[in-house]
């Protein structure tokens, strides 16, 4: 290319161009105009001396020279798309995978990753999120941090933080003409769930915490339920009650002025969260420097 003094895309043209036996369908797939395809296919066979297409009013026939120069361009395209597509899987592969529900994600982990890249920079980290349990074998994951017990088949698991309950409502909420003052007027307001209580050891969250503080009058069966906790404190900034929300989620809401808590007493969730890993990944590099990472962030708050 460099002896002729071609441009790729002089060669794009003529092999988008005889491909589809079309200027204008050439011109449509490569996104550019009918006379810039011309312009290069008039480059290309000024270039090596030899006409490529026959024209004959709107119809574009190769040459002997085209028929020849056709299969070695769509086999060199092809193999370069074939080569870049596997860089492209190794970059991938290469990259740190992590799977965090979607609460998780957007309050704790992502408002924090700048510092890790800043650390790391080394370390690509592509992360997923969901309420779903990944498959970890399947989906290529080789690290997570999961609500729960602590125990997952075929995972090591490591503590990471509990998790602490107290109600969470927005300022205007509180300082309101019929503000919070005592648990008792919580009568008067909606309550949020994040209704992820089923199967955790606990029969209702409110009902926990408010039996910590004595009372036991209060329904909290009815309200607002939605099945993310990062839901429920977003449902209290904006004001739409009061939610029993995970302290440790929403410390960057509390510290922000997003959310206020009424009152001082707190209850701790059976479940916590925990850092897990395939038993095969344990002794992976960039799994033990993320890991590192993620014990001094809990450290620092």
């Amino acid at each position: 290319m460099r002896h002729f003094g071609l441009q790729l895309n002089a060669l794009r043209a003529f092999e988008a161009a005889a491909r589809l036996s079309s200027f204008s369908e050439a011109a449509k797939e490569l996104h550019v105009s009918h006379s810039t395809i011309s312009h290069h296919v008039k480059g290309l066979e000024k270039a090596i001396g030899v006409p490529l297409f026959l024209r004959r009013n709107r119809r574009v026939t190769l040459t002997t020279a085209g028929e020849v120069l056709l299969p070695v361009l769509s086999t060199s395209f092809d193999t370069i798309s074939a080569t870049l597509e596997t860089l492209r899987e190794n970059r991938q592969q290469s990259a740190l995978r992590l799977t965090v529900t979607p609460s998780f994600a957007n309050k704790w982990l992502v408002p924090r990753l700048r510092r890790f890249q800043a650390a790391s920079p080394g370390v690509e980290v592509m992360l997923q999120s969901s309420l779903s349990l990944a498959d970890f074998s399947r989906d290529k994951i080789d690290l997570g941090v999961r609500a729960g017990l602590g125990e997952w088949p075929g995972l090591k698991s490591e503590l990471l933080m509990p998790i602490h309950m107290t109600p969470l409502c927005s300022p205007d909420l509180l300082e309101g003409s019929n503000g919070i003052e005592t648990p008792e007027d919580l009568r008067d307001f909606t309550l949020i769930h994040a209704d992820v209580s089923h199967d955790s050891g606990v029969e209702s969250e409110w009902g926990e915490w408010l039996a910590s503080v004595g009372l036991h009058g209060i329904d909290c069966s009815h309200g607002l339920s939605f099945h993310d906790p990062g839901l429920a404190l977003q449902g209290a900034i904006d004001g739409l009650g009061i939610a029993m929300g995970y302290i440790e989620l929403a410390a960057g809401d509390i510290a922000e002025g997003r959310l206020v808590r009424p009152f001082a007493a707190e209850v701790q969730h059976p479940w916590s969260y925990y850092v897990v890993i395939p038993q095969d990944n344990v002794a992976d590099l960039q799994v033990e420097i993320f890991c590192d990472w993620l014990r001094t962030e809990v450290a620092l708050n």
